[in-house]
């Protein structure tokens, strides 16, 4: 149904006889448009799993007559050309099709001069002389297009780009760099695989702005994989407005310095950008590395790393466990509350325990309680043997204070957990 032999008017070869004859020549892929799509078991088209994302289209150019009232049937069936890899297209796309071993497949949605991420119209398609003006009224102004109803257009995104950084980039040319591997969702969501000179990166992107071109510390969530460079040399920085609410939470710097608001922000751990109370990550970091500065043991990192920025992030896991290692340190900062909850045992094994910053605080020994209930009992078993001088001659004040000795000898055995333990020394 779609490919096809087709000639072109005036063009003749001379044949038996002297006769002119018409030139056939073969057109393996069609444009066309799509009429439906079957994306689930609820498309008016499906008919059975083996239907799943084909279309139904119309090829513009054809050997046989078209009309609407027939391309219904399975001749106008059109399958994903490739096996694993298919952008599903919708109503009104424009495509490219084709039959091959009397299967008809189809390739796109096709990009068009517009060179849009989220919409192409057709060019070539023509739209059926509606008759009055309740048929328009019907099918509304998407559908005298020959498109869905249900595609959102309020947005338009615009293509992705790559700008050159001469701090990553190779070589000394102006206006030149190397191009990505790019994967363009409709509505700002990306996969990026590229490099930057020879060092390769992988950036996945949602929830892009419609005005931005590239992926940013501002995207809706984005995960970085990086070899090379910082990640404000990568993502670049962003303005905060004076007077919101979030200009007042970041305005600090990595160090807890208070900034204008005139400045710029490159990516700052989340934790760092409050004002109030001012006990920051960077801070507590700098302090276990010897005070070395925060934006170069934090944010001057250009090696291998990795970068899971989100409004949410949850890790679960359904059945088995959580390992989370790492070589050197683990760090643990929040805006508000750490809350750790377990159905057992929270068990913390380490060389020293400290509640605090023991570099800049001065810290106190914390009491072992069964030490410490020893040592009380042995006072307390002492006072049998206290006598005082009276005139009667020596005597012993226990029948005195013999309640409150007993009263104090219960009470010492409550003054020790039964659920929270340290280690002696």
């Amino acid at each position: 149904m779609s490919s096809v032999f087709k000639t072109i008017p005036g063009k003749t070869i001379k044949g038996f006889g002297g006769k002119n004859y018409p030139v056939p020549f073969y057109l393996q892929f069609v444009p066309g448009i799509v009429l439906d799509v079957v994306h689930s078991n609820e498309s008016l088209k499906y008919s059975g799993d083996k239907t799943i994302n084909t279309i139904i289209a119309k090829p513009h150019i054809s050997d046989k007559p078209y009309s609407s009232s027939s391309a219904t049937g399975e001749q106008f069936r059109y399958y994903p050309l490739l096996r694993g890899i298919s952008d599903i297209p919708s109503k009104g796309d424009p495509v490219l099709l084709c039959t091959i071993g009397k299967i008809n497949y189809y390739l796109g949605p096709l990009n068009t001069i517009n060179n849009s991420p989220t919409w192409n119209d057709d060019p070539s398609f023509k739209p059926e002389a509606l008759i009055g003006g309740k048929d328009k009224q019907r099918v509304g102004r998407l559908g005298i297009k020959g498109q869905s109803i249900n595609f959102n257009k309020k947005n338009s995104y615009q293509r992705m780009t790559k700008k050159r950084k001469e701090e990553l980039d190779f070589g000394i040319a102006p206006h030149e760099t190397t191009g990505d591997m790019l994967l363009e969702g409709r509505h700002g969501n990306s996969v990026r695989i590229g490099s930057r000179s020879d060092n390769p990166y992988v950036f996945i992107s949602n929830n892009r702005a419609t005005t931005n071109v590239a992926e940013s510390l501002t995207d809706g969530s984005l995960i970085s994989i990086t070899s090379n460079g910082t990640l404000e040399q990568h993502f670049g920085s962003y303005v905060i407005s004076e007077g919101t609410n979030d200009a007042e939470k970041i305005n600090v710097d990595a160090d807890g310095n208070k900034k204008d608001f005139e400045q710029v922000f490159g990516f700052t751990l989340s934790s760092d950008t409050l004002q109030e109370p001012n006990r920051f990550m960077g801070t507590l970091i700098s302090s276990v590395n010897n005070n070395q500065n925060v934006q170069e043991l934090i944010y001057g990192y250009d090696g291998n790393q990795t970068l899971l920025n989100s409004d949410r992030i949850t890790i679960n896991s359904k059945l088995d466990d959580i390992y989370l290692s790492s070589n050197k340190d683990i760090h643990i900062g929040t805006g508000r509350h750490l809350t750790i909850s377990t159905n057992k045992n929270l068990i913390i094994e380490s060389e020293n325990t400290y509640l605090g910053n023991p570099n800049e605080k001065e810290m106190d020994n914390q009491v072992l309680g069964k030490q410490l209930k020893d040592i009380l009992n042995k006072i307390i078993n002492l006072i049998p043997k206290i006598m005082i001088t009276t005139t009667m001659g020596p005597q012993s004040p226990l029948p005195q204070i013999q309640g409150d000795i007993s009263q104090i000898s219960n009470d010492i055995e409550k003054i020790t957990s039964n659920k929270h333990f340290i280690e002696k020394n």
